[in-house]
Parts: C-alpha cells; structure tokens; sequence
C-alpha cells in the first residue's frame, strides 16, 4: 500500500470536499439567480402591460393599430389573435437588434387583449442578452474565487501544518535516531499543543523502561554466561578425572560417556540461548566488512572432516566472486555454522550435502528424512522435528534471528527429495 504524508491526506479530502461543493454551488447558484431574474423580467412585463390597458387600450381602434406599432416602441407590438390558450405566456426568444445590427435574447410575454371586441396579442418584450453575458461573467468570476480562496486554503494549510506538526516530527527524528545502547533518554522538544506534549511524555515513560529492562537483561545475560559456564566446566574437568581412575568397569564407562554428552548438550544449548538473549537485546550492532565467498571457503574443511565421519558426502559450489556485506562476524560465522551442522546432523547414512553461493544467494542441501518438513515448526524455538537426531532445537531458529536482525531473506523448500535452506542477502 503506498504511503502519503499526514498533509496530503487531509488535502486530498479537503479538495474532494471543496470540487464537491463547486459542483453543486455554482449551478445552484445559477439556477437561483435565473429564476430570481426571471421573476423580475415578468413583472416588469406585466407592469408595462397593466399601463398599456390603462393609457391605451380603451381609445385604440383596430384601423390604428399598424400606425401604432410603426410609431410605438419596437419593445411593444399588437400582434393578430394566435389562438393563444394562456392568458399571460412568458418566453424567451431571439429578435434583431436594431441599434446593434445584430441577433439578441428576449424575455417576451404575450398577452391576449379584446381591440374593441376583437381578440388581440399584446407582445412586450426585454432586452437580456447583456444582463446574460454579465451574469455569465458574475459566475465566471465566482469560480474564479472559489478557486483561488482553495488555493489559499491549500497554502496556508500547508503553512500552518508545518508550524503546529514540527514538535511532531522532531520527536519523530528523535525516536528514530534513537540507539537503546547509548542507555540515554532522548530530549523531546518543547511545544505548547497539549496531545503532542501528552505524546513525549509517553514516549519518554515508555523509553525509560525500555531502557531499565535493557539494562536487567544485558546484565542477566552476562551473569547468567558467567555462572553458568563455570559449574559445568568444573563438572567437565571432574568427569576428565572421574575417567582416569583404573579399574574401571565397562558400564561405568558408559555412565561417564554419557555424562559427557549431556554436558556437552547442555554447554551447546547454553551458548544458544545466550546467542538469541544477545541478539533479542540488540548486542550485536558493531559490523565489518564481510567476504561471503571467503568465508565459505576457510570454513569447509572443518565441516568435510564432519561429513566423512558421518559417511557424507560434501560438495561446494561457490563462486569466487569478491560480495562483501557489512554484519558482525560473529552472526554470520553461526548462520553459516548452524546450516551446514544441521545439514549433517539430519542427514542420512551415504546422503550427501551441497553448498553453494551464486547470485548473493547461499543455498544449503542436502539428503535427509523423505518427507517435507512442518513450515510452521521449522523455526520455532525448541522444536525437534526428528526424534532420531540428537540436538536442542534451536539451530534454525538461531539462524531465522539472524536473518531477521540483518533483513536477509531465508526459505526452505523440499525439492527432488532433498532439503533445501537459501539465504538471500
């Protein structure tokens, strides 16, 4: 959905509104003053008419007639009888002008009279052709006005919108130049409209304890990194003393090489959860420039010497070109290692795995159960979606927090019954 400003929307309605009302202003106005001026013209045609029966009627004879209308004014003629069925009918016509040689518009109002017992039609007419035309100019020049006031409208609108919202967008930029690891409440400027200051008194409540949770859990996480790799170090070096001792018993060596594993899963998974509580608190925001390709390429034989131990095959497909990013070393050391880990951890006996980078696009494959992984499970925490391999269920999602931090697109698609991760950066 495309975005407008706050301005422009409340503009867009305003000149809705103001067509709308333009629309329906001007031919009502229109229709008004022509009714009204109508209504004008005929009494004054009427009026003539009642002075023509009071000074005229009673003495003109019908042989006097065509001398009247040759002297009378050409506004009034005597007319032969047309069968008219109104007593008074108003028109409007053209008839020539003579002072202006040319065609003019006319209200006219036949009216029939008796010439000593002989039915007649008296015409008195007006000139409106110039109360038209400046009429027509009054409308035009309404329209005028109507849009300039909207233009003025618009403007000053614009000009008042700018002075009453910069509190607003000051706290805006202030919000989004905001970097919870300064652990610095920003300064919202001052303003005399109540909701705006009512706003940066929120956010200056919110920001507060945003930054006091900051603050508990980076402190957690670092305590909790400390006290807990400690006791299962001590636990470590015991078993490695533990399993020294001679005479020890076949089972009992299964005891401890149990112990072992357990160990190890529980300093996995605690690296793990330290790793998502870092990036769930934003501590992984210093960068460096990265070569993708590079990396790839230090990194495989590690994972080949843990593929040939699980009878895998590894293939690479990487192309040397030089695609560096910018992202913290750390994040996408793991990415890459959860990827390839999970590839040979849920993989099959003699499967194989292939990695490959072309176009900015990473794309792990590789062997494994024959069935389409659960979309909805695949990136939730602690969710094992085989029980056959050993793991805490936390890899992927690791992996999906990492793309989520850097805006980099990650899918999975089951395709030829292999398993397929791409990340596209």
């Amino acid at each position: 959905m495309k975005k407008r400003k706050l301005l422009n929307e409340t503009l867009v309605y305003y000149a809705k509104f103001g067509i709308v009302l333009l629309l329906l202003t001007v031919p009502l106005f229109y229709y008004l003053y022509d009714k009204h001026y109508a209504h004008e013209m005929d009494e004054s045609l009427i009026g003539r008419k009642e002075a023509f029966i009071k000074n005229s009627l009673q003495s003109l004879r019908i042989e006097e007639i065509p001398v009247w209308n040759k002297f009378n004014d050409e506004d009034e003629r005597i007319l032969p009888d047309r069968h008219q069925c109104e007593e008074n009918l108003f028109v409007v016509e053209y008839f020539q002008n003579e002072q202006e040689g040319k065609e003019a518009l006319y209200r006219v109002l036949y009216s029939k009279i008796q010439i000593e017992n002989q039915p007649y039609i008296l015409m008195v007419k007006l000139n409106i052709h110039e109360a038209r035309n400046i009429f027509r100019s009054a409308i035009l020049f309404q329209f005028i006005m109507f849009v300039c006031l909207m233009f003025g409208f618009v403007l000053i609108t614009r000009i008042v919108y700018k002075k009453i919202w910069q509190p607003f967008y000051l706290t805006l930029n202030q919000i989004e130049a905001f970097n919870i690891r300064e652990n610095q409440v920003p300064q919202f400027p001052e303003t005399f409209i109540r909701e705006f200051s009512q706003l940066n008194n929120a956010l200056e409540k919110l920001v507060s304890n945003n930054l006091q949770a900051y603050k508990v859990q980076k402190e957690f996480t670092e305590n909790a990194s400390h006290e807990m790799q400690t006791p299962l170090a001590i636990f470590q070096s015991k078993l490695d003393i533990l399993i020294q001792q001679p005479h020890l018993s076949e089972e009992q060596l299964c005891i401890i090489q149990s112990f072992y594993d357990i160990t190890s899963r529980l300093a996995r998974m605690n690296k793990n959860l330290l790793l998502l509580a870092k990036m769930d608190n934003l501590q992984f925001m210093d960068k460096e420039t990265l070569n993708i390709p590079q990396m790839l390429t230090d990194l495989l034989p590690f994972f080949e010497e843990q593929a040939e131990s699980n009878n895998i095959s590894l293939k690479a497909d990487i192309n040397p070109e030089d695609f560096s990013i910018q992202a913290s070393k750390t994040l996408l050391e793991s990415l890459l290692n959860n990827l390839i880990t999970n590839a040979v951890r849920h993989n099959i006996l003699n499967g194989s795995i292939t990695v490959s980078f072309q176009n900015r696009c990473l794309t792990v494959e590789n062997t494994g159960i024959s069935k389409e992984l659960d979309k909805t499970l695949l990136f939730r925490r602690f969710s094992r979606l085989s029980e056959r391999t050993k793991g805490n269920g936390l890899g992927l999602a690791i992996v999906q927090q990492i793309c989520l931090l850097n805006q980099w697109m990650i899918q999975y698609r089951y395709d030829n019954s292999k398993h397929q991760f791409s990340v596209l950066f």
